[in-house]
């Protein structure tokens, strides 16, 4: 289903400021930001490492007062830009995912090989996508969230719901069309 009403800003750490925006970031949300591609979240707030010094940053507040107090939090030591209307993100899971995600996405899903926590920035079916996975289910289920951007929400709900009808499974709420 894709995930609505979240503040998306990336964040990339300004030249030799990285280490002070580990520590406001850490002091702020009781959280150590990713250095490599992966998800953690802290109070409130979740950070997906999208390459050297570069996140994904969401937060379930989309409000004018998020963006700007998180403005104020890394000023001077990152750049943010606001991605709320330009990125959609999809949580996606049950018994036959990884089968389903397989016919798209170029990379090893396997449990063993993506574990809880573990992100990577790829492609799905020729549209550009970055990709994590959250703690399993209550089933003990494989979940995974998905970002892309939002023009391609449509084509990306269409790969998936084909690839996902041989295992019986539905998509719960449909990205609108562009």
């Amino acid at each position: 289903m894709e995930r609505r009403g979240l503040a998306l800003v990336t964040m990339h750490a300004r030249r030799r400021q990285e280490q002070a925006l580990r520590s406001r970031i850490a002091q702020t949300f009781k959280v150590d930001l990713p250095g490599r591609p992966a998800f953690v979240t802290g109070s409130g707030i979740a950070f997906v490492g999208l390459g050297p010094q570069s996140w994904l940053v969401m937060s379930k507040a989309d409000t004018p007062s998020f963006h700007g107090s998180f403005r104020s939090l890394v000023n001077g030591t990152a750049s943010v830009s606001d991605q709320s209307g330009g990125y959609a993100v999809f949580r996606v899971g049950g018994g036959a995912i990884r089968d389903t995600l397989a016919k798209g996405f170029p990379i090893d899903l396997d449990d063993r090989a993506f574990k809880s926590g573990d992100a990577a920035t790829t492609i799905v079916s020729h549209i550009g996508a970055t990709i994590w996975r959250r703690e399993d289910a209550p089933d003990g289920t494989a979940c995974f969230e998905i970002s892309l951007f939002r023009s391609l929400a449509h084509s990306f709900w269409h790969w998936f719901s084909e690839s996902a009808a041989e295992y019986g499974l539905t998509w719960q709420d449909l990205p609108a069309a562009p």
